[in-house]
């Protein structure tokens, strides 16, 4: 590169951060504050990073900008030694922002003290977005990092959304980040239900008594391996019959007393001296008869068909031991369902 081009290039770094903010966007304005920064021209970077932050700045300034520029604002005013002006901008920063933090390899110690300084002084939660999760709750976790910016009691709960039972996720002191964990499992010990979560997190100052809270949502789906359907109950056209109708037994009277009848006339019709008295059909009829009223006795007395009940018992007990391997096999997929937890478009809400 020529001399002329590095100090027509020059030039140009040097008239870039006088560009007005309707001709910059956000993203560009803080690049050039930080460049302006890292040369120590703090009395050009101030000006720049104050329009970022201006509630009259025009263009759309996200949370992270915002939070960027105030430590900067920061920043630049503990090296012109306004040490308590910088405070008031670092807490404006940890307001928005309770993991913000001042990288040491960056920030000078005195930085870093006024930092410090302002996280005594101002009390705030904060959780990093809900990550999508598959979760094995027999083995596994929905991991959520949440922050205090100072020493403070801690508590974290998750419950189904409209629902009063709760699960602890953690209770107790905390200083700086730490990482919560839930797995899956709703107040009973069981699975939880799908559907929609809130995850609460509540903070209370040990410095300043202060509270901060926030809420955050999650959706909950099972992953389940598809179920098989049980047999239905053996119908009457696949079983056999295993009682006897009540007409069987006058049915059969009858029969037998039809012989008997037929038996008197072929007597009568046949009886001379060739063929006999013609008193053996009486005797035939009369013998059909009583076996006939015996039958119809016994008939009464015994309608089960055996043999076709043990055939139905059979059959019935084949369905029963294939629903149980049905059921068996169910409760097995059950126990292996995996939770799907994606992050709710609903915002993150604060008191």
């Amino acid at each position: 590169m020529s001399r002329r081009a590095a100090t027509l290039g020059l030039a140009f770094l040097l008239v870039v951060p006088t560009t007005t903010a309707a001709q910059a966007g956000t993203a560009e304005l803080l690049q050039q504050a930080r460049q302006l920064y890292e040369r120590l021209e703090i009395e050009r970077a101030l000006p720049i990073l104050r329009q970022v932050v201006s509630p009259e700045w025009p263009l759309e300034v996200t949370n992270a900008q915002r939070v960027e520029a105030y430590k900067y604002l920061g920043a630049a005013l503990v090296l012109k030694s306004k040490r308590d002006s910088a405070v008031l901008y670092f807490r404006a920063a940890l307001e928005r922002d309770a993991f913000a933090d001042l990288d040491p390899a960056q920030f000078t110690p005195a930085q870093l003290g006024a930092f410090a300084a302002a996280r005594r002084l101002t009390f705030s939660v904060g959780a990093r977005p809900i990550p999508e999760t598959r979760l094995d709750p027999r083995t596994g976790r929905l991991s959520v990092t949440v922050v205090t910016t100072h020493a403070a009691l801690l508590r974290a709960t998750v419950r189904a959304l409209g629902g009063t039972a709760y699960v602890v996720l953690y209770d107790g002191p905390n200083d700086g980040a730490r990482e919560i964990g839930w797995n899956g499992l709703g107040p009973d010990g069981q699975l939880a239900s799908p559907g929609r979560y809130d995850l609460t997190v509540v903070g209370r100052s040990q410095l300043t008594a202060q509270t901060d809270s926030l809420r955050m949502y999650l959706d909950l789906q099972h992953d389940v391996e598809p179920l098989e359907d049980t047999l239905p109950a053996l119908g009457a056209g696949e079983l056999l019959p295993e009682r006897y109708a009540e007409s069987t037994a006058g049915n059969d009277l009858l029969k037998t007393l039809g012989v008997a009848v037929g038996a008197l006339a072929v007597g009568s019709l046949l009886g001379n001296d060739r063929l006999g008295t013609g008193r053996e059909g009486p005797i035939m009829a009369g013998a059909a008869t009583v076996g006939g009223i015996a039958a119809f006795s016994y008939r009464r007395a015994h309608r089960a068909i055996p043999a076709n009940v043990a055939l139905n018992d059979a059959r019935r007990a084949a369905r029963d031991a294939a629903n149980s391997g049905v059921r068996m096999r169910n409760a097995d997929r059950v126990a292996r369902t995996m939770l799907l937890i994606t992050p709710a478009s609903a915002p993150v809400v604060r008191p």
